[in-house]
């Protein structure tokens, strides 16, 4: 199984879709793709989707995510797995499509620079689909199960689940820290140092030999560093929780970060030490549905019963509302409505395909005249730049003025006039989202029917089998007898 993660990007869009999409990490970009979106552009598009988004809803206010511009989900394998790099490619678009729905665009590249392989996927915050924000609320959890189950109908090894649960040091180690003697603070520090500097899992064991730090290898990774009066090896994932081998690889896989020593502050350590677990009072509960007190066990059986009885009358009675509702005169009718309905529901799932397929050019062409407008004006001025301030225009203006060409090139693509009204555009799919809106609320509607004749006639079923149930009831003791 691999070990996953995802984060936001709020501002580094750029720079991170140019690393996983780096060709020395990605044959020459042969395991790089996009769903919707062509990688050497996401960027771009990502921008005028969510553009596009606040014109068609408004700006967003959401919290939890409403100022990240994309999401990076990283999908790490066990060294040892036996995966090509072209199979986790496909493992990870299967694991996207599953995570986004097809409501997202994304780029996923496989990078095989490393001991291990692992997938990079950036997909866009703002959903191409309904133009809605990604909500990142207790999603990693559902990550590592989807992935999970991919994992294992490919056969792959499995990453025991981390400890995710912080552990308080010490007083003992909070004074060996305070002290600059604990030996654990410096593993951490070595090892993140290690970590900023290597690039795949055997290199940075190595170089931690060399900085003094034995590693052995079992079930879990452990840890002992020499000259420090440690005399024996502690696990990883008790020197801390980003210690473990699960989470190295993941740090490994990491763009990487300037490597900074942890030092405990004083001030901050001793009031640290000082403070004591605030008092808590009991919290309120919820009133809970009181249960009925019986005087003996006849008497919650027959409580039961009534229960069963109840919900059984309540089935009958919306059987009976449904076969008048829907005018059942004959068992023969059951089928006619059902299938009556069935044929409806394939006109309607019809009519929304077509008119999601028209509304997506709406869309499509709107994004692309909305950007054009935005950035004709710098456009524009570039064309009016002397020999001797051109070259210092373009360098200031480089993303606006590419953000420019790729959506001309867009709507000559498209056949859309660029002298169109964005505005009236947006309208346009507003009109039509509002129509597929409606469409969806009937076919909902039509579903609901169908699911309640179908239990009618169920139940119907039900009853007609009662009788000869109990005639080979009594056949049964007739024979007895």
């Amino acid at each position: 199984m691999a070990y996953t993660r995802i984060h936001g990007i709020k501002t580094t869009l750029n720079k991170a879709l140019d690393y996983i999409e780096n060709p020395e990490k990605t044959e020459e970009q042969l395991l790089v793709s996009g769903y919707n979106v062509d990688p050497l552009s996401a960027s771009i598009e990502y921008r005028m989707t969510a553009a596009l988004a606040r014109e068609i809803k408004g700006d967003y206010t959401k919290s939890g995510g409403a100022d990240n511009l994309a999401y990076h989900m990283i999908q790490s394998f066990a060294p040892y797995d036996k995966i090509t790099a072209e199979q986790a490619h496909e493992l990870g678009k299967k694991w996207a499509d599953e995570i986004l729905q097809g409501k997202y665009e994304y780029v996923i590249s496989t990078h095989v620079d490393k001991g291990h392989i692992h997938n990079h996927i950036i997909f866009n915050a703002t959903s191409f689909y309904d133009y809605s924000k990604y909500d990142n609320y207790k999603v990693a959890a559902h990550l590592r199960e989807v992935s999970d189950r991919l994992c294992a109908e490919q056969g792959l090894y499995v990453i025991e689940k981390p400890n995710l649960k912080k552990k308080s040091p010490t007083h003992y180690e909070w004074e060996q820290r305070k002290a600059g003697t604990s030996w654990k603070a410096q593993i951490q520090s070595i090892i993140d140092k290690v970590i900023s500097e290597t690039n795949d899992y055997e290199s940075f064991k190595a170089a931690l030999e060399k900085a003094n730090v034995e590693v052995k290898e079992g079930k879990r990774i452990s840890f002992k560093i020499t000259g420090t009066g440690q005399e024996r090896f502690c696990r990883g994932d008790r020197i801390g929780e980003d210690y473990s081998r699960e989470r190295i690889i993941e740090r490994l896989a990491e763009p990487k970060k300037k490597h900074r020593e942890k030092v405990m502050p004083p001030k901050a350590a001793e009031q640290g030490a000082a403070a004591a677990p605030a008092a808590t009072t009991p919290a309120a509960t919820t009133p809970r549905e009181r249960q009925p007190v019986f005087s003996s066990y006849d008497r919650k059986i027959e409580w039961q019963a009534q229960r069963t009885k109840l919900a059984a009358t309540k089935e009958l009675a919306a059987a009976l509302l449904t076969i008048r509702q829907e005018d059942i005169q004959q068992e023969s009718d059951f089928d006619i409505r059902v299938n009556s309905l069935l044929e409806k529901s394939s006109g309607v799932r019809s009519t929304m395909a077509e008119l999601s397929g028209k509304n997506q050019q709406y869309k499509d062409a709107a994004k692309y005249l909305l950007a054009f407008r935005e950035y004709l004006p710098i456009k524009q001025e570039a064309e009016r730049q002397s020999p001797f301030t051109k070259k210092r225009f373009l360098s200031r203006y480089e993303s606006e003025l590419s953000a420019f060409d790729h959506a001309a090139a867009q709507l000559e693509k498209l056949g859309v006039n660029t002298n169109v009204d964005p505005d009236k555009v947006i309208t346009l799919v507003k009109d039509q989202d509002g129509k597929i809106s409606g469409l969806a609320s009937a076919l909902q509607e039509v579903t609901d029917r169908i699911s309640s004749i179908r239990k009618a006639h169920e139940l119907v079923e039900s009853i007609k089998q009662e009788p000869k149930r109990e005639q080979d009831k009594s056949r049964d003791k007739e024979q007895e007898i």
